[in-house]
This record gives C-alpha cells, sequence and structure tokens, in this order.
C-alpha cells in the first residue's frame, strides 16, 4: 500500500525490513542503510523514543504502528482495542454467548496483542457473555501453526465454546484447520473471527470474517503529514499530529450463522 502510495505521488520509494533487529532499526532511522531521503515512512518494532530522538540524520519523519505510542513525532496507528471490541461484538452478535479469545502473547510480548486483548476484555464485559479465564488462549507469535496448537490445547481443555476472536489473520488460520481436524463445524459449531483482513482471508475454508483496518487510510495520512513536514520552511517547528484511523467488519462465512 505504501508503494502504490507512493508512485501515486511520483516518488521514489526505497523500502527497508528491519526484521525486528534493534541495531537495523537504529540504522534506518538514521538513514544509514538507506539512499538520500527527503522523508521517512518509519514502523518501529524494538526501537524507544530516545533512540529517534538521538537520530543522526534528523528530518521529516513519520511513524506507523502502535509500538511507540506517545512521542515528539507524528504518528499513525489503528485502534488495536477497538478492533477486538468489534470483532467480540460481531460474534455475539450472530448468537455467541461463550466466546473465547486466542492470542495473547505472555512469553513474547507485544504492544498490539496486548490492545486486542483489552479490546475483548471490555466488550465481554460490556455484552454480558461468558468472563470466563479458560476461554483465553495465549501464542508465542501470530502464526497458524501457534493458532492450530492454541485450539487443540482449548479442545482438549473440554471447555465449551461457540466464538472465537483470534489476535490476526495468521493465527485464525490455524484455528480454522485444527477446527476442522477436531470434527467441528464453522461456523455451524464455532463461528470464527480474524484481525487485519489480510488478502489470504477471502480464500480460506471457509472464507474468515475478519476485522479490516483502513489501510487506505493509513496510507493517505502518512504521506499527507510526510508531505506537510517535507514542504515546512527550514527551521520551522511542524505540529505534531497522532492520528487513529478506523477499522470495519468484514463478514464472510466463518460466522454466517
Amino acid at each position: 500500500h505504501l508503494a502504490a502510495g507512493a508512485d501515486a505521488r511520483v516518488m521514489a520509494s526505497p523500502i527497508q525490513q528491519s526484521e525486528d533487529h534493534h541495531q537495523r532499526e537504529i540504522d534506518i532511522a538514521n538513514c544509514v542503510v538507506l539512499p538520500s531521503t527527503d522523508g521517512l515512512i518509519h514502523s518501529p518494532r524494538s526501537l524507544a523514543v530516545g533512540d529517534l530522538t538521538r537520530r543522526t540524520s534528523p528530518g521529516p519523519l513519520v511513524l506507523l504502528g502502535e509500538h511507540i505510542a506517545v512521542s515528539p513525532f507524528t504518528h499513525i496507528s489503528i485502534d488495536n482495542r477497538r478492533t477486538a471490541d468489534l470483532a467480540t461484538s460481531h460474534l455475539a452478535s450472530v448468537g455467541c454467548r461463550r466466546v473465547a479469545f486466542i492470542g495473547p502473547r505472555l512469553s513474547r510480548p507485544s504492544d498490539a496483542a496486548d490492545q486486542r486483548f483489552t479490546g475483548y476484555r471490555d466488550a465481554v464485559a460490556r455484552l454480558g457473555i461468558a468472563e470466563d479465564a479458560a476461554l483465553i488462549v495465549a501464542v508465542d507469535a501470530f502464526t497458524p501453526e501457534e493458532g492450530s496448537a492454541a485450539l487443540r490445547r482449548l479442545h482438549a481443555s473440554g471447555i465449551p465454546f461457540d466464538g472465537i476472536v483470534c489476535s490476526n489473520d495468521s493465527v485464525a488460520f490455524g484455528v480454522l484447520a485444527e477446527l476442522h481436524a477436531v470434527g467441528l463445524t464453522v461456523p455451524a459449531d464455532v463461528a470464527v473471527i480474524g484481525i487485519d483482513n489480510v488478502h489470504a482471508a477471502s480464500y480460506s475454508v471457509p472464507a474468515l470474517t475478519s476485522v479490516a483496518p483502513d489501510d487506505q487510510g493509513i496510507v493517505e495520512a502518512a504521506f499527507t503529514e510526510l508531505e506537510r513536514q517535507m514542504a515546512a520552511p527550514p527551521g520551522v517547528d511542524v505540529p505534531v499530529r497522532h492520528i487513529v484511523v478506523d477499522a470495519t467488519v468484514i463478514a464472510r462465512a466463518s460466522t454466517a450463522r
């Protein structure tokens, strides 16, 4: 999406992957591994605010994601807490009353996972559906393998459940596969919803209902804010903005009860 946004603005957009490596993220922030740049859109996974304030190559900067929530830099994110609240509310709206949550990350904490877990608990408390610690299953990573293993543990526990909120779509794909393996039908026995609305969600069996962040809104906001900084005269203090984009439930077969 970002590459397409740059193309639409006739901008060259070299892309660097950090692979969650702290020093590489610092190098990207300092433009050490990049060609000469006019501005940087950065989605940090391990940086602290101090790493960014000490940049050796200061210039226009827009942060994406939830890792750094408060900083003196313009920041664009989705409301992860709201995405899980929407997901849980959707399952309740199709009749689910014992909704599991697969996705807290206890051994490898994640800002997104924490916020999504909080959103699930918000909805459970507000809607009056089952509030049972046994319905919460942790994962080590947001992968199909972790989703499959978590569902296997949940099913083996004997705890009844009729809906599952997955912390992201990758986890949900593993959950769908394992539900089939243990003989449970989706959505008749268990309705399943993911978060992020990745492209493959339309092609799973059954097609996965997911909460879709406004990806285009993120792109538009990121480039609008970057261009605003780039256009400012040297020495002018450009106001910092914190922008949160909305999300929408995309209903598909996995919750069509």
